[in-house]
């Protein structure tokens, strides 16, 4: 047993190290890098006997045709030839092999070609091959590896939104206990992508898939114009009641078993304290009203009373004024 998983281990490291690419898919934006050497070609395909190569040639078959990337001839003058689609940053290294004629080249074990994509595309996608020139009875023979290349949408991140959302942060909501709301889900990337709810209290530690799958729309997935992949736009909206604890809610986003990424909103619980002051005007009661009312209308009675009396008093005293002038006189002259 133990030396079947042995060769199992060896069988799957050979075949690591021999691929072209360090991928077999690519997304968009994302990079993979492509070495080319006897080892990749597979040393069964050059006879032992070839100690010296003449050439290797990096090709690919894209959408646009066949496209030779690089050439490197070290045999001779170590020529080295590359070409670059549309001035893209691509970094192609060529190493290995002697520049004289006079010395015995023996390449075979150390001539070698590079490719670094960093900026890779959805329209990169197609076959890949590694040829390799070496001397033989015939003259110049050619073997070759070819790796075939596929390509998918980038995944963005998703994004939660909630439609009784409260505050200013994208990820956490104030709510009522016994709301009804809705979380919606969305994403952008290839159509394979599946949206999972999960969910847990804040105060909880695992994560569990969210039990009312009745209680989740799943969209059906839109094509987003104006991207050189399949990129589709995804979406699940989750109907919720708010409950009594702190509850939050993950949006995973797997393709196949991978778990790609995710995003998560917390709903937290809305009380008397948290809820927003009334800033509208304010009613008073019917009663301070009818009150404010008799109390102004006795005012008014009173300070009549204080009119009236002040007014007698002036014109009294005035007419006793005049009284005693009237007579002064005659009392005095008498």
């Amino acid at each position: 047993m133990e030396l079947i998983k042995y060769l199992l281990t060896a069988t799957l490291l050979i075949t690591a190290q021999c691929q072209l690419i360090d991928r077999s898919e690519i997304e968009d934006g994302g990079s993979f890098n492509l070495t080319c050497d006897v080892s990749r070609i597979g040393n069964s395909n050059v006879p032992p006997i070839v100690t010296s190569l003449y050439s290797l040639t990096i090709e690919r078959t894209v959408v646009s045709g066949t496209q030779t990337i690089a050439v490197y001839s070290p045999a001779l003058f170590k020529n080295f030839t590359k070409t670059i689609p549309d001035n893209r940053p691509w970094v192609i290294e060529a190493s290995g092999g002697k520049s004289s004629s006079a010395d015995p080249d023996l390449n075979r074990a150390t001539i070698k070609l590079t490719l670094y994509v960093p900026d890779a595309k959805c329209t990169d996608a197609g076959i890949y091959s590694c040829n390799a020139n070496f001397p033989s009875v015939g003259g110049v023979s050619t073997a070759s590896r070819s790796q075939n290349m596929t390509s998918k949408a980038k995944t963005e991140d998703p994004i939660i939104n909630s439609d009784h959302h409260n505050g200013n942060n994208p990820h956490y909501s104030s709510n009522p206990e016994g709301q009804n709301l809705t979380l919606t889900c969305s994403v952008l990337g290839p159509k394979s992508l599946v949206l999972k709810w999960q969910y847990r209290a804040t105060n909880g530690f695992n994560l569990e898939d969210y039990p009312y799958t009745n209680a989740i729309k799943v969209a059906n997935p839109l094509p987003v114009p104006g991207t050189t992949c399949d990129q589709y736009r995804l979406e699940s909206a989750l109907a919720l009641i708010v409950q009594s604890q702190e509850t939050l809610y993950v949006c995973a986003v797997l393709d196949g078993n991978n778990r790609v990424t995710e995003t998560n909103f917390t709903i937290g619980i809305q009380t008397d304290q948290t809820q927003e002051p009334n800033t509208g005007p304010s009613e008073e009661p019917a009663g301070a009203n009818v009150g404010a009312i008799v109390g102004g209308v006795i005012g008014g009675l009173v300070l009549i009373a204080i009119i009236v009396i002040v007014v007698y008093f002036c014109w009294y005293r005035k007419r006793n004024d005049d009284d005693s002038g009237k007579f002064g006189p005659f009392l005095i002259y008498q």
